[in-house]
């Protein structure tokens, strides 16, 4: 197989087949350690597309820059998502884990790569993703980045609690008139007649004011805990979120080394939000769309490179830097 850089079209068999991108470091050592990216929640594609206005393109940065420190990198389209097969809306979570794991596999086999130093890189929901595959596939590291150590009913009760007081909160035109529906009050008895909607159906699909909606897959998260899993991680553990992010709780990091025995850290960084980019001010759920678009413009946070080069580097890439540079 010959890589470059730029990376090469990929096929990981899984349940069904997904379409992704490799790339290889420029590097002496005859194997090198390697990445494997776990996008987040939705129709996301490798890169970190979600639609014709959202693309955040941060799976393919934090493969630039991984690609550039001496790692090879794997990022691949979700299932029923770009040049993936299957059926996005049937796509529950352990599917997902699945394919994450067909991936790692995918890695471990190619020629240059050294399968005991293969780390699950998850972001949002891939740090969920990435835990449950590192309690059940042998990992050289895992690192997760905006939502570790939190399960997503809980990530999903602070959103809504946080979008109730940017409503209460919000000047102008539109905070008046969402008040004067009573908004604020109806977020959680709505949100809570949605779920129990989904948790008593036994259907992949339901629609729900005539949305499709993913049933299998909100299901399967909410009877899922993440920190049981978290418990039988044996590689060691890097947990990172922004201090900004209104979808992941940054205090939750705290409890990591409640749960993860082996080598673990985390970082909460300052003026970082969920995308991992640069936010000169906390989003509220009334501007989070539109900033989020603002910060596709945007590299990957400074202070985040560091802390993945230096943890990276500390871990994996020393004893190569001294095959390519003998004393």
């Amino acid at each position: 197989m010959g890589l470059n850089m730029g990376g090469n079209e990929i096929t990981i068999q899984s349940a069904v087949k997904l379409s992704g991108t490799l790339t290889q470091p420029k590097s002496n050592v005859a194997f090198a350690p390697a990445v494997c990216i776990i996008p987040g929640t939705g129709k996301l594609d490798r890169d970190g597309k979600l639609n014709s206005k959202i693309n955040l393109r941060l799976y393919k940065q934090l493969a630039d820059a991984l690609t550039e420190m001496g790692f090879y990198t794997l990022r691949y389209d979700k299932r029923g998502v770009g040049k993936s097969e299957g059926d996005f809306l049937r796509t529950g979570m352990w599917d997902l884990v699945d394919d994450a794991q067909a991936a790692v596999r995918f890695l471990k086999n190619v020629p240059g790569v050294n399968p005991q130093e293969i780390i699950v890189l998850g972001h949002s929901e891939g740090s969920t993703l990435g835990t449950a595959l590192a309690a059940r596939e042998e990992l050289g590291g895992l690192i997760l980045l905006s939502g570790a150590v939190e399960r997503i009913s809980e990530a999903l009760v602070r959103q809504r609690e946080i979008a109730r007081v940017d409503i209460l909160n919000a000047k102008g035109f539109q905070g008046t008139l969402l008040r004067l529906l009573g908004v604020p009050n109806k977020i959680e008895k709505q949100a809570q007649k949605y779920i129990d909607k989904v948790m008593k159906s036994n259907k992949d699909t339901l629609r729900i004011s005539l949305v499709p909606t993913n049933a299998k897959w909100m299901r399967e998260h909410f009877t899922y805990n993440v920190r049981e899993d978290l418990q039988r991680v044996t590689c060691p553990v890097l947990a990172i979120t922004g201090a900004r992010d209104i979808q992941a709780n940054p205090e939750v990091l705290k409890e990591l080394s409640t749960y993860v025995k082996s080598d673990n850290e985390y970082h909460i960084i300052e003026n970082m939000g969920h995308s991992c980019k640069f936010q000169e001010k906390t989003s509220n759920m009334l501007t989070v769309k539109k900033d989020i678009v603002e910060e596709s413009k945007l590299p990957i946070h400074p202070d985040l490179t560091k802390t993945l080069e230096r943890w990276l580097r500390d871990r994996y890439l020393k004893s190569n830097e001294q095959i390519i540079n003998p004393a």
